[in-house]
């Protein structure tokens, strides 16, 4: 289930002025707060991928919550079919000092992928290790741990890109609320030592941005992630 017809609507709810441009494919930037930090400490590139009505558009919500009680500058942009439901989705979103709203192929710090054929689709866009900069880290919700093909698997450890691979669909149904994957799987990355958004922080932007009537069972989904991230990703 989607929350918002388009990232527009999370300034509004919050309070911040925001435009959008166009319906299928557009551009989000944002206002400067007034508190907005001029020289900001976070600099990330993000891919969130998914299939319609798994909720790619709340996971970037969320995102964007986080970056806008920080006030740190926040720029992205969509690509969906999202009158058809199970077409694909999939968000470029920049927290940080950034000029345009795409993310380039090998430039993307994170990868939060909602649906295993949709990850193939996005690796391309992790950054590889290089002279000492380390490589990407991939989150996918997958049933099959094993899933995805020994070679890819192969090439992206020699590109010093970590991957994981969590059953968060799963994870949701166990807590009667199976169209929350997608909280599950921010919860599970939210563990690993790299990941660079505050668990706290982002469960605030979970709660602040999450309807009423799912807040109770997304905070707890949520935190059923990150124990099941705590199990599987080792510091």
């Amino acid at each position: 289930m989607e929350f918002g017809i388009y990232l527009g609507f999370v300034i509004w709810n919050l309070g911040f002025e925001g435009v959008a441009h166009g319906f299928r494919n557009y551009e989000i930037r944002w206002a400067r707060r007034r508190n907005q930090k001029l020289g900001s400490d976070m600099n990330i590139q993000m891919i969130i991928s998914g299939v319609g009505g798994q909720g790619v558009l709340l996971v970037t919500r969320i995102f964007a919550a986080f970056a806008l009680r920080e006030g740190y500058p926040l720029i992205g942009s969509e690509d969906h079919g999202m009158s058809q439901r199970g077409g694909s989705v999939m968000t470029h979103l920049k927290i940080g000092n950034f000029d345009s709203p795409l993310v380039k192929k090998g430039s993307a710090d994170i990868l939060l992928s909602l649906e295993k054929n949709e990850a193939y689709k996005t690796l391309y866009y992790l950054k590889p290790s290089l002279n000492g900069r380390e490589g990407g880290l991939c989150f996918i919700n997958a049933s099959d741990p094993d899933y995805m093909n020994q070679e890819i698997t192969t090439y992206l450890k020699e590109k010093g890109i970590e991957t994981y691979v969590v059953g968060a669909d799963q994870l949701a149904r166990e807590m009667g609320s199976p169209q929350s994957a997608n909280i599950a799987l921010i919860g599970f990355a939210t563990c690993h030592p790299r990941f660079p958004f505050p668990h706290d922080k982002l469960r605030d932007a979970i709660e602040r941005v999450t309807p009423q009537k799912f807040r109770e069972v997304s905070l707890k989904i949520f935190e059923k992630g990150f124990v099941e991230g705590q199990k599987s990703i080792k510091p």
